[in-house]
């Protein structure tokens, strides 16, 4: 799973932002950079995205909408897989990243293995 360049990132952050596919319009519109790019470039990016599977596209009307087909939290799910793979030691990458871990993050992660396990238990 590749990392986003720095604008695939603004747009797929706009449009998983709205929660509801977007003209590229409003997807210019939502990054609010300045200075603002050109309207072509944040189009051919967002096409980019959409050939590369990451947005979906429906016609609306003259134009498109543009819906992301992933979730961020698929996203970054994969991101963080690559890189224990990427890991020697996976378990001690995981010791680490736990131990960067907020305490009530810490709490979650531990209550969230336990649904796992007594879910896998169930099967």
């Amino acid at each position: 799973m590749p990392q986003f360049g720095e604008l695939e990132a603004a747009i797929m952050d706009a449009v998983w932002g709205a929660g509801r596919p977007l003209r590229v319009r409003e997807i210019l519109d939502a990054l609010g950079r300045d200075p603002e790019p050109a309207y072509n470039t944040v189009h051919t990016v967002t096409e980019i995205l959409h050939r590369k599977g990451w947005l979906a596209k429906e016609k609306d009307g003259r134009a498109f909408r543009y819906g992301a087909t992933h979730t961020r939290e698929e996203y970054v799910a994969g991101l963080m897989g690559e890189a224990f793979a990427a890991a020697g030691d996976r378990g001690a990458t995981l010791v680490r990243f736990v131990e960067g871990m907020q305490p009530g993050e810490a709490e979650e992660l531990h209550r969230l293995l336990g649904e796992a396990v007594r879910k896998e238990g169930s099967q």
